[in-house]
């Protein structure tokens, strides 16, 4: 079982992303370092953890753990991710050798699938930035 993203609004919960983004997750750290490079906040300051978290403790009080994805759960302004995403896209999409070194030499398929992944996500944050919506990466294995 792996770990991916899913792109998750805070108002509209019935929009749960059909779609898995664990390219990004496996590069998540490396494309921090060129959000810095780019001199961009990290991407992965808008993921939340509560959910994986709830995952791996031994809580199995349904009640609990929903109070507790309601408490803790952080959110975050599309407006603020948007850029980041962008300037991702735009520099892995024109460098696909910057790409595929995102990954280990038997991942480098998944370059390809990155591509598609953020694309995905900036149309998924754009709309719910266009509702007046809040939205974060929810990591989930």
């Amino acid at each position: 079982m792996g770990t991916t993203l899913w792109v998750l609004s805070k108002y509209e919960m019935a929009d749960g992303d059909d779609w898995d983004h664990s390219a990004m997750f496996s590069a998540l750290e490396k494309l921090d370092f060129i959000c810095e490079d780019l001199g961009l906040g990290a991407l992965s300051s808008f993921v939340d953890w509560t959910d994986f978290e709830l995952n791996m403790s031994e809580e199995e009080d349904e009640f609990l753990v929903e109070e507790t994805l309601k408490s803790e759960t952080s959110w975050f302004e599309p407006a603020e991710a948007l850029p980041i995403m962008r300037a991702l896209y735009e520099r892995l999409a024109n460098d696909k050798l910057e790409c595929e070194n995102l990954f280990d030499a038997d991942q480098k398929y998944l370059s390809e699938e990155l591509i598609e992944e953020l694309s995905d996500c900036i149309t998924k944050v754009e709309k719910i930035g266009s509702r007046g919506d809040l939205f974060h990466f929810c990591a989930v294995m």
